[in-house]
């Protein structure tokens, strides 16, 4: 079965914080190279997204929220729920960022 992929507005603004904090203590080069990989990783989430694991959050939330590790030092999470075939993008984290509280986006 392949998944149809949706961004929620939360993650878009998470990404851009996190692409401009690149830009600002890296270069452009590494900001583009991050999002790019984290791009081809969202996209590979249309086959087998129930392969990621379950992320600590689910637990608060009281609804299967998973979480898919991206790079190679596994520094971002892509925090998402899969649900009648879609699958909602909710949060990129950094691992140094603590776990989510309150409320997710459905």
């Amino acid at each position: 079965m392949r998944y149809r992929v949706l961004v929620q507005p939360s993650a878009f603004q998470d990404i851009e914080t996190a692409y401009r904090w690149m830009c600002d203590h890296f270069t452009p080069d590494i900001a583009n190279q991050w999002y790019y990989s984290l791009q081809d990783a969202i996209a590979s989430l249309q086959e087998f997204p129930n392969r990621c694991e379950i992320a600590p959050e689910a637990s608060i939330f009281g609804r299967e929220i998973r979480q898919l590790w991206v790079g190679k030092q596994r520094r971002y999470r892509v925090i998402f729920a899969v649900e009648e075939g879609t699958v909602a993008i909710l949060h990129i984290r950094h691992s140094r960022q603590a776990p989510l509280e309150g409320e997710l986006e459905r």
